[in-house]
């Protein structure tokens, strides 16, 4: 008889163990958000300019969605992207979840990229965002006006290309820069 419970327990917890060892409960492939951004890998790539295919593809990939990014059109000094799902590691729903709050786009990631993009990249002449039907286009110009009215300390003419100039101001104001984007509504519509 106490055979027979200590069997049954030993089966039990067995049981228990492969389960839990079983699921994950994390993702498969997680999508970087912005809590989750390396500041440090995009500093790295400050002063990259528009037609460096390799260093502005390695920053946004960096950049909030970047798992996601389905082309990139660097042409006419504008940085295009275009995000969703492609055959891989994501599912379309972990994608649709990502990007969508409900039925709209979730346009905070845009700005915090384009905000990052405006640091990085300084001779882009605008940043235009995709994700299926819904898009937004912001001109660096726009984007530095804003900027600089919340930051007189922002990096302007040769400043904006001096590596240590911009990841110093990053480092000063990276919860503000995140406010502007999460609050994009009120510094950049």
């Amino acid at each position: 008889m106490i055979f027979n419970k200590m069997l049954g327990m030993l089966i039990l917890t067995l049981m228990v163990l492969l389960t839990g060892c079983g699921s994950n409960p994390e993702k498969q492939a997680d999508i970087t958000s912005i809590e989750d951004v390396s500041m440090d890998t995009l500093k790295e790539n400050s002063g990259t300019y528009v037609g460096d295919n390799s260093k502005v593809q390695a920053i946004l990939q960096e950049l909030p969605g970047g798992e996601t990014i389905k082309e990139i059109d660097l042409s006419g000094e504008m940085v295009k992207v275009t995000y969703g799902y492609k055959e891989g590691k994501l599912s379309e729903n972990d994608v649709n979840e990502y990007w969508f709050d409900g039925t709209n786009v979730n346009r905070k990631n845009f700005y915090f990229n384009a905000i990052y993009l405006t640091l990085l990249v300084p001779n882009a002449k605008e940043y235009h965002f995709t994700v299926d039907e819904s898009m937004v286009s912001v001109t660096r110009d726009k984007m530095v006006a804003g900027l600089s009215k919340e930051f007189s300390d922002f990096p302007k003419e040769e400043n904006i290309w001096d590596k240590k100039t911009v990841a110093s101001f990053i480092d000063k104001h990276q919860g503000k820069l995140t406010e502007m984007a999460t609050k994009y509504q009120t510094f950049f519509e």
